[in-house]
């Protein structure tokens, strides 16, 4: 046992799923990164929540995901729920107008154009695309998407 882990509780305390919290990414794991929560916590980052390169002693703004029954705390790097979806959404039209209004990827693309354009997962982008079509904000074409006029 190191010496983070005799001073760290592995329990949630009063962490409260959706909260932000401040990260100090601890080390790598077979699942993601474990990460001190608020300097008081260990938590979890699985490598399907992380979208971008994260490395040993880095600090990082985060999201208690999930509070687990066994008092694990999972953790992500974007607002959980319709939050994260809103936040994505912008992102998406203010990539879109920065492009003149018309941009060549479609929810058919790849995963990895996506990421790779987005920094976001496939689902994610797929959220916030229907959220914006049902909004009648953006128009779906057959190979890419632009803004409604």
């Amino acid at each position: 046992m190191n010496k983070c882990e005799k001073v760290l509780t592995s329990q949630p305390g009063d962490l409260k799923e959706g909260q932000p919290v401040d990260l100090t990414i601890a080390d790598s794991t077979n699942l993601g990164y474990k990460a001190v929560i608020d300097n008081r916590a260990w938590g979890i980052l699985y490598h399907t929540e992380i979208f971008q390169k994260l490395y040993e002693g880095q600090k990082i703004k985060g999201f208690v995901k999930k509070v687990r029954d066994d008092g694990k705390i999972d953790l992500c790097l974007q607002k959980p729920g319709y939050e994260k979806v809103a936040d994505i959404s912008e992102q998406i039209i203010q990539k879109i107008a920065a492009q003149g209004g018309y941009i060549e990827i479609t929810d058919k693309s790849s995963a990895e154009h996506i990421y790779k354009m987005f920094g976001i997962s496939k689902k994610n982008f797929k959220k916030a695309i229907g959220a914006l079509y049902k909004a009648h904000r953006i128009v779906l074409e057959k190979e890419g998407i632009a803004l409604s006029k």
